[in-house]
């Protein structure tokens, strides 16, 4: 099960992710994923405690990404896991 933490420092919105990001955590991370559009000048997204993602994982980082290009806020993925990079990498 995922957990999704959010706060907002310095301009920037900050959600933590944690957990495995698969097909049972996709409509919650979607939820909280709009609810940061807008709080705060940029979106980061600390993958720092994801212990699995799977391509319904991957398709909602990608509907994310296209969300806040729609909008023109940056977004930013840090603390990046081994796996979760080389899915990133791998899938472009």
């Amino acid at each position: 099960m995922a957990q999704f933490s959010e706060e907002v420092r310095d301009g920037v919105c900050v959600v933590r992710v944690a957990g495995d990001l698969d097909l049972a955590a996709i409509e919650d991370f979607t939820e909280v994923g709009r609810g940061s559009l807008g709080r705060g000048e940029s979106l980061e997204l600390d993958l720092g405690d994801v212990t699995f993602i799977d391509s319904s994982g991957l398709g909602a980082l990608v509907r994310l990404r296209k969300q806040v290009q729609e909008q023109g806020i940056p977004l930013h993925l840090t603390n990046v896991g081994e796996a979760t990079e080389r899915l990133l990498q791998l899938t472009g």
